[in-house]
């Protein structure tokens, strides 16, 4: 999963807070998240960029399902973005 966050500035504080407790959940609690990164965009401040991977849709169906998901869930629904997240979904290949 690659994902877009467009924050707003007045949200910046409380957003870093609680996206770095969903990652140290998902890393810690999660036995199926195998990554979980992001970081700022360089060029555009509170733009920040995630990359995120499980093992399999259970492993992402799990995560979607955690406590620390759910305080996420509940900080999505403050309308902290300042446009739409863009949320990509893709499975990894490789060569056979």
């Amino acid at each position: 999963v690659n994902v877009n966050l467009f924050v707003k500035e007045e949200r910046r504080d409380e957003f870093l807070k609680v996206i770095f407790a969903n990652q140290k959940g998902t890393l810690t609690d999660e036995p199926l998240a195998v990554q979980y990164d992001f970081g700022e965009s360089e060029s555009e401040r509170n733009t920040f960029h995630f990359q995120e991977q499980y093992l399999g849709e259970e492993g992402f169906i799990a995560h979607t399902k955690a406590p620390h998901f759910a305080k996420w869930e509940e900080f999505v629904a403050s309308d902290p973005f300042s446009r739409p997240p863009e949320v990509m979904q893709f499975r990894l290949r490789k060569p056979e």
